[in-house]
């Protein structure tokens, strides 16, 4: 377990686990993730499970490694939000999510920056955003990621570009 702060309360960072499934489905399927996530459409209940078990190497995982980590943050043992890296063209992507109840609150840049710290030293990050979310924009720089690449949406539900920070 790793460990930061955040105004006077600790958060720790775990490894998420099967039983974490209803709850990051939950807030996967939050209308704010939803809108501000690189892909809007509507997540099912079996796909989810099936990519968390592949994700945290469940036995259906077993017939390849899983290129991708998913950690749970938790303050006072009270889970608040999850953040992904996943390997992928020579640097680690990663992504955040923030539990509704705990957002604006700075948990975002606080668990990354914990992620970075215990995870990814020495690793090349990156994180695609939609551009003109300001709280991702926020974390990306927190972890010392700039702007680099620009391109369309991948998305027919929502025309925001992508933006690569690195």
């Amino acid at each position: 377990m790793h460990v930061a702060k955040i105004e006077s309360s600790v958060v720790t960072l775990r490894k998420a686990t099967m039983a974490d499934a209803q709850r990051l489905f939950d807030w996967r399927t939050d209308a704010l993730t939803r809108e501000n996530s690189i892909s809007t459409h509507p997540v099912e209940w079996d796909g989810h499970l099936a990519w968390l078990e592949r994700t945290i190497g469940g036995a259906a995982a077993r017939t390849r490694p899983s290129t991708t980590s998913l950690y749970v943050a938790e303050v006072a043992e009270s889970p608040v939000g999850t953040v992904r890296t996943e390997e992928k063209d020579g640097y680690v992507e990663i992504s955040y999510t923030i539990a509704p109840e705990w957002r604006g609150r700075g948990l975002g840049k606080v668990m990354a920056v914990l992620c970075k710290e215990e995870y990814l030293a020495g690793k090349n990050l990156r994180a695609l955003i939609k551009k003109g979310h300001v709280p991702s924009e926020a974390i990306a720089a927190a972890l010392g990621l700039f702007p680099m690449f620009e391109e369309g949406s991948k998305d027919a539900d929502d025309p925001r570009p992508i933006v690569e920070w690195r």
